[in-house]
């Protein structure tokens, strides 16, 4: 007999911070680079851009074969866009939870938020000209903010 447990639900200020607690790993011609809401991207080359994932949307978890479907699906429509990109693989604070996305290059912001409607995101993150990184709204309601505006942590 096995047991099935209940996806645990978090409210909107426990995914904040877990937001905050994430790391973006990034792989660049000149190693990985790790980008956190608290910090700031060195790599000219790498601002302006923005990270979005397919991955349980609206932070819902889904089985690992429906989230290797939105991935692909997401693959798919980044790629049509030409767009040029880098994945991403994002760790939080549960050593186990690892989740790949995309690193979409150059000033994307308002696509990277189309995007992240079109798959049920919360959030997505934001490298701005400059380098400073920002969580921007991209499903109504979310943390009290509409989809395009930043989300201060």
């Amino acid at each position: 007999m096995t047991t099935q447990t209940d996806p645990v639900i978090l409210g909107d200020q426990e995914l904040l911070e877990e937001y905050h607690r994430t790391d973006w790993s990034v792989e660049t011609p000149a190693g990985t680079l790790h980008v956190r809401l608290d910090g700031e991207v060195p790599d000219e080359s790498l601002r302006p851009s923005g990270i979005i994932t397919a991955y349980n949307p609206a932070s819902m978890p889904r089985s690992d074969e429906e989230n290797r479907a939105a991935d692909l699906e997401l693959m798919r429509h980044v790629r049509s866009l030409g767009v040029a990109f880098r994945r991403t693989e994002a760790h939080g604070s549960d050593p186990a939870w690892t989740e790949p996305g995309f690193l979409l290059l150059g000033d994307v912001r308002p696509l990277l938020v189309e995007l992240g409607l079109v798959f049920g995101q919360n959030a997505v993150v934001w490298v701005d000209g400059a380098g400073a990184v920002s969580l921007v709204c991209t499903r109504a309601g979310f943390a009290g903010r509409r989809p395009g505006q930043k989300i201060d942590l």
